[in-house]
């Protein structure tokens, strides 16, 4: 039951969401925010006493905060 609803209802939010700021943002901030994602997840996995990833992922984490700080800067 909980496949069938990641798969189904929180994908179709995630992409209405997406396409609601899309109209809203210019398009770099959405690109920007939407490379969060992995981040997001990595963060919330470790609030949630998960364990934290393999320190082989800091450089891609690292390397995306850097991309996202050159699409949002003005």
């Amino acid at each position: 039951m909980t496949l069938i609803y990641v798969a189904i209802f929180a994908s179709a939010l995630t992409t209405a969401l997406v396409q609601f700021a899309t109209m809203r943002l210019p398009s770099s901030k959405v690109m920007a925010y939407t490379y969060l994602t992995p981040a997001w997840v990595i963060g919330l996995e470790a609030a949630l006493a998960q364990g934290m990833p393999p320190l082989a992922v800091l450089p891609g984490v690292l390397a995306t905060i850097a991309a996202l700080l050159l699409l949002l800067r003005d």
